[in-house]
């Protein structure tokens, strides 16, 4: 049962997180031929001005979450709606938290925003945002439990459909009024339309949940503010390592830079969420299979999804380096391009990023939050502190080294180190040297492989999209080719081999 909800939650995942990608570059083209680059660094900054005061969410959904995993798991219906009953009480607060940080930001907005003169209404575009972001909390909250059932396919698909339409509404918008506000307005309406219909389905599905009123008793109530207390450190740390980069490239650079690179994050994001959706798609399985197995089938697991991380991780690195700036270049146009060193440099705080994928997935579904809650701390620090030394002098390569630099001192080897010390426990202390001596081995290919695909669109250039489509199939028949020779015969590329079969067949069938 596991692993048919993981595959169900798995292929809505990604079909819709392959919708979104499609439906977001076309309103990027939208809105860049309507618009100025510098109401796209407007939105590039707002959103991480927002994802900056979501800090008061402090890891909330995901403590509860692996809270309910138990619970869930056995069908206790009491603990369950004691626990959501205590997660609406903490989203609401959250939802008051984030508007009331949000108006005491506004007379420091003058400060964030260099090189945006030209924007009318400004203070009005960013309390959309603001408004925005904080009524998203007061429905959220129930979409846990389809989680926690590991029925996060039923969120997925209302997500889809809510996307369509605002993508299309967004776009007309744009074609007809080319009216910022108006953009931001319809995007901010619409989607709070999912979180409407998950509440009213959990409502239909679970009414015993509106049936008790009561909260958890004060020791489970305890464990779940502990790792709360963990988890806002990470919460913390993840802001400051993601979301400050359009805060200091609008700051010490300027917003129309903020824009540029927001196309970037636009593809880099839309990636992200991809793999982020493969994680979801398993992690209530990963939960239930933590409460229910032993260690050794845990591990035995982590190691086929770490491998199955690393093939994505290396094929898309390879592929953005080798056609980045071409997909700019043929979407939004050739001024839109970040020099080739840049590129690089942001392909590989990608690389580095998602292969921490595995050890943050197992981390959040065993709820090892507070074992190394100090590593969020000193990566925060070493971030902040290296992006604003380089910034001066190496502008936007600058700050996103800063974001390498703290990621390689501090979540590269911690993460591997406490899942295997803490979740795994026998024999970690080999286990974390082989998973070093891997992580090393799969780096150098994925290097390796990197620049091959680099020199060979230098030596063709891509002039035209049937040249980049066939770029594409080139290298994504090579790279196959590589993965196969090098590792047929691991055991987790058989077991991949394995899964990806029973997929198929299950889907035939």
């Amino acid at each position: 049962m596991r692993t048919r909800y993981s595959i169900i939650n798995m292929l809505f995942n990604i079909g819709g997180q392959f919708l979104t990608m499609l439906l977001s570059f076309i309103n990027r083209m939208v809105f860049i031929r309507c618009l100025s680059a510098e109401y796209l660094g407007v939105n590039g900054l707002f959103t991480d001005v927002l994802s900056i005061l979501n800090f008061a969410e402090l890891g909330i959904g995901t403590a509860m979450v692996f809270s309910m995993y138990e619970p869930a798991a056995r069908d206790d219906e009491q603990k369950l709606a004691r626990l959501m009953n205590l997660y609406k009480w903490m989203y609401r607060a959250v939802a008051v938290s984030v508007l009331l940080f949000g108006l005491l930001l506004l007379p420091f907005l003058p400060y964030l925003i260099k090189g945006g003169e030209g924007i009318e209404h400004i203070t009005l575009i960013y309390m959309i945002y603001v408004l925005g972001s904080a009524s998203s909390y007061l429905l959220s909250y129930k979409n846990s439990i389809y989680q926690a059932y590991q029925k996060g396919y039923i969120c997925a698909g209302w997500s889809m459909a809510c996307e369509c339409i605002k993508t299309v509404s967004q776009i007309t918008v744009l074609l007809l009024t080319r009216n910022f506000i108006l953009y931001l307005a319809v995007q901010q309406a619409i989607q709070f339309l999912p979180n409407i219909m998950v509440s009213r389905m959990v409502d239909k599905e679970f009414p015993y949940l509106k049936e008790c009123h009561e909260l958890p008793e004060r020791e489970e109530r305890n464990g779940i503010l502990k790792n709360i207390g963990a988890m806002s450190m990470h919460k913390l740390s993840t802001i400051i390592v993601r979301n400050t980069d359009s805060l200091l490239m609008s700051s010490f650079i300027g917003l129309a830079t903020v824009g540029l690179y927001s196309n970037y994050r636009l593809v880099i994001n839309a990636l992200n969420n991809l793999m982020g959706k493969f994680a979801v798609a398993f992690s209530g399985s990963i939960g239930n299979f933590a409460v229910m197995e032993n260690s050794d089938r845990l591990y035995k697991i982590y190691k086929e999804m770490d491998f199955m991380f690393f093939v994505m991780s290396a094929y898309l690195t390879g592929g953005l380096m080798m056609l980045f700036n071409p997909f700019i270049t043929l979407l939004f146009g050739g001024r839109y391009c970040f020099p080739m060193t840049t590129v690089m440099v942001i392909v590989a705080e990608f690389y580095i990023t998602r292969m921490r994928q595995t050890n943050l997935l197992f981390r959040e579904a065993m709820g090892l939050f507070w074992n190394d809650r100090y590593k969020a701390v000193a990566e925060s620090i070493i971030n902040l502190v290296a992006s604003l030394v380089l910034v001066r002098q190496y502008g936007v390569t600058g700050i996103i080294w800063g974001t390498i630099i703290s990621t390689l001192c501090t979540c590269a080897w911690v993460e591997p180190y406490i899942f295997l010390k803490y979740g795994v426990q026998d024999a970690w202390q080999k286990k974390l040297r082989d998973y070093f001596a891997e992580y090393l081995k799969r780096t150098l290919l994925t290097a390796a492989v990197s620049a091959a695909a680099v020199l060979w669109v230098q030596r063709f250039p891509v002039g035209n999209f049937g040249v980049f489509v066939l770029d594409g199939v080139l290298y994504t028949a090579v790279f196959a080719g590589v993965i196969v020779l090098l590792y047929r015969r691991s055991v987790e590329y058989e077991a991949l081999k394995r899964r990806g079969l029973e997929i198929l067949k299950r889907r035939a069938g």
